[in-house]
Formats: structure tokens, sequence, C-alpha cells
């Protein structure tokens, strides 16, 4: 077994046991070994166990990684057996030590429940590259996501955009995922020369530099997502769903866009999460709207006829079409409050139990049943034999006089009794020419 030994006087004791996974070194609570020293960057470098030899990267730290004084510069570097590895100001000795005690391994994230695989043939498989400078990162996300993929997920991983493009120009994608801070060429450039050349393939940015720019920039430079590295392994299983239902809309046949039953639900809570401010744009062949979120709380919701709680009603209960995430501005009120926990369960709750009613563009016309076990009886049979009288002069007759109604502008009212016992059709609106009548129950 090999460890790394601190040797600085004041970090006596400190030291860490190496394994053949890549593993980041930094001042963080996310490393796997962490040094609280301020000489040490929040993620310094990652290692290797590579045999008796460790493989080392610098992750573009503020004070450099140096092997026998040498600094490591963009590409791995090998420390062997009693050579000394400095970061910053802090020094490590590569130490032979007996073989540790059996550990139990820290707790994974926990598996995204499995969708049905559809019948007929083996589920389609979906290309993603993975593109970041840390390869204990990429490493994670490699085991993690081909196991939750169930084989839909070809994963490819590269560790700068050289190596990225390289890759694309042999393998097309289905799906890009990039970090933002990378050495050379960082992710916003690559961002862009990719959408360039390759338009049809979706882009998502997954980084730990989040802020308003480089989140603006990378959303109007062709990026689908913006989402933030999660500081657990816990956290990726939000990211992997998200990413999923972005994969398969982008594949499915007869929607442009990657609207799909749990993908807006799923944008909207991880925007809310990280606390981001922006526009949902989400249009469909029937409607289009806006949903506001500022500074992770959905303040404001419109379509073409509706506002405020009835519009989110409404653009969360679609199922196909496609949305856009565009820079925040102020909307012309706010018109939605509370908690959006609170907010995306009353309109999941709404949409499941089928109570949105688009309102003013349709009529309901009512169709009356006969009332149950109720008939008119029939005409009794005379016990008395009937006289043969001659037929009379018909009386003359008075028109029928109507029955006073219950009404309002020409509109008839029935009680809640007779609603009950009644059909209920929709009759869409003919003067609204955006939607056919199709004879449907409600």
């Amino acid at each position: 077994m090999y460890k790394l030994v601190a040797i600085t006087p004041r970090l006596t004791g400190l030291s860490y046991e190496l394994g053949t996974h890549w593993v980041t070194i930094g001042r963080n609570d996310d490393n796997a070994f962490k040094i609280v020293e301020a000489s040490i960057s929040s993620q310094h470098c990652e290692v290797r166990l590579r045999g008796n030899e460790l493989d080392i990267r610098d992750l573009r730290s503020t004070n450099g990684t140096f092997i026998e004084g040498q600094p490591i510069t963009d590409t791995e570097a090998v420390l062997r057996h009693g050579q000394i590895l400095r970061l910053g100001e802090v020094e490590l000795r590569l130490e032979i030590t007996a073989p540790a005690p059996v550990t139990a391994f820290p707790a994974t994230a926990p598996a995204p429940a499995k969708k049905p695989e559809a019948a007929g043939g083996a589920p389609k498989q979906y290309r993603v590259l993975f593109v970041d400078d840390s390869m204990a990162f990429l490493e994670t996300i490699s085991e993690l996501f081909g196991a939750w993929g169930n084989n839909t997920w070809e994963i490819h991983t590269a560790v700068s955009a050289d190596k990225a493009l390289a890759i694309l120009e042999q393998k097309l994608m289905d799906l890009v995922v990039l970090d933002i801070g990378m050495p050379l060429l960082d992710g916003i450039q690559l961002l862009g020369i990719i959408h360039q050349r390759y338009p049809n393939i979706k882009i998502a940015v997954l980084t730990g530099q989040s802020d308003e720019t480089r989140r603006a920039a990378c959303l109007a430079g062709g990026a689908e997502l913006f989402l933030v590295k999660p500081p657990h392994a816990n956290g990726l299983t939000s990211i992997f769903n998200v990413l999923n239902d972005l994969v398969k809309w982008t594949n499915r046949d007869g929607f442009s866009g990657t609207l799909g039953e749990v993908g807006l639900p799923n944008i909207i809570q991880m925007e809310c999460m990280e606390g981001h401010s922006l526009i949902v744009e989400v249009r469909n062949s029937q409607t289009d709207g806006e949903i506001y979120i500022k500074a992770g709380a959905i303040i404001h919701a419109s379509t073409r006829r509706l506002v405020g709680e009835k519009a989110f009603h409404q653009l969360m209960a679609l199922t196909n079409g496609e949305f856009c995430l565009k820079p925040f501005q102020e909307p012309p009120g706010h018109t939605l409050q509370g908690q959006w926990e609170s907010l995306l369960a009353e309109a999941a709750r709404t949409r499941d139990e089928g109570n949105f009613s688009p309102g003013a563009g349709e009529t309901i016309l009512i169709v009356k049943k006969p009332a149950k076990g109720k008939s008119t009886p029939a005409a009794q049979p005379s016990a008395t034999p009937k006289a043969d009288v001659p037929p009379s002069k018909p009386l003359p007759t008075e028109p029928p006089k109507s029955k006073p109604g219950r009404s309002t502008s020409g509109m008839n009212f029935i009680s809640v009794d007779e609603m009950v016992e009644a059909d209920t059709t929709v009759v869409p609106n003919p003067n609204d020419k955006r939607r056919q009548p199709d004879g449907s129950k409600k």
C-alpha cells in the first residue's frame, strides 16, 4: 500500500491512503484529501496510483504543483517512491505502508428510479461527451451515469478542448456536457466552436464556476442548460435526471425541442435550487408563455390569455413542445407567491387530476339525460267500456306558452343536480381558430 505523507512540520501526522481511482487534493470539503492551508487551492491537483507510481495532474492551482522542485504543466507527471511533491508551500512524500485495514466504502449517490423500458428490442443508445479538466470528476461521472443509464448511455470523456474536438470529428454525439474552467481554451469558447460546427448537437454546461455573467454568455452561445456541480455525490442524481431527459427528447421523433412530461418540472427545480434568475420561455402549437424565476423564486407566469397561477398551471400541463432559457428581465408584475416546491406540487396535482381549464376560449355544452328511475306511466285500460260518442269538432287551441327559463345573456342555466346527471362535451369557441372541435368528453 502507498500513501502520501505530509512532511511540512506544522502538518505532521497528516497522510492519505492511495488507490487506483483518481482523487482530488485541495482545501475544500469535497476533496478526497483535504489540506486546510492558505497556499492550497480549493481543488489543487488530482492523483491516481498506477503500480508503484503516482500520476499527478495540476488543476490550475494558484501556487502550483511541483515534483522535486519542477513545476507540473498541463500534462500529467509521475511521482515515484521517496520523491517530494510540493503543493503551494506544503510538502508531501510518497511512502510504502503496511496493508490498511478493510474499511467500508463511502456512500455513493442514490440511483435514480429506473423508467420502464419500451417493448420491442434493445433500448436506444445515446452518445454523450463530457469535457472536464478533472479526471477524478470524469471517472465518477462515467461510473455513476453509465450505471444509471441502464445501457442507454455511451459515455465519452475529454480533459481538454482539443481532445473534445478530436472526438467529435470521429463520432457524432447526441449531447455534449462542458465545464467552463479549462486550460488554454475555456468552456465558453469551446461551446461557441461546437455550436457553430455542429448546430444539431445539444450542449449543456456543468460547472463549479457559477455567476450570472457566465450563465448569460453560455445560454446566449447555444447552451440548452446551465447546471452547477453539486458539492457532494448525492446531488448528481438530479443532474443525471435532467441530462437524461434532455438527451432523450433531443432524439424523440415529432418534437423539435426538449420539453417532455417531466422535463420542464426538472428544469425549473434545478434553476430554483441553484437560486438562479432567468426566464423560461415555453411554446408549442397550442400556446406559448413565459415563467419568470428570480433568485430561485417563481414570481410570474403568463400565456397568450392568462397570467399568474392559471398561466403557470397551463404551461406545466403541456406534454410536448420546446423551451428556451433567457436572461432575466423584470416581469410586468409579480403574480406568483410562495415556495417553488409548493407551486410545482400544486401544478402537478392540478395536471394529474385534470382540473385545469383554459377558460375563455371554450364553452360547455350540457346534454341532459333522462332522469334515472323515472318513466312516464302507461295509460291504464278503463274497466268501463267506452260508449260510442260521435266525433266532435276540434276545439281551437292556443299556441303553447314557453316556460319561463333561467337565462342570462342568452345562456340557459341548470341546477347542480342536473349537471351531475348530464354528459358534458367541450365545444370550442367557433371564433377561436387555434383549436378544432374534437368531441372529447370532459
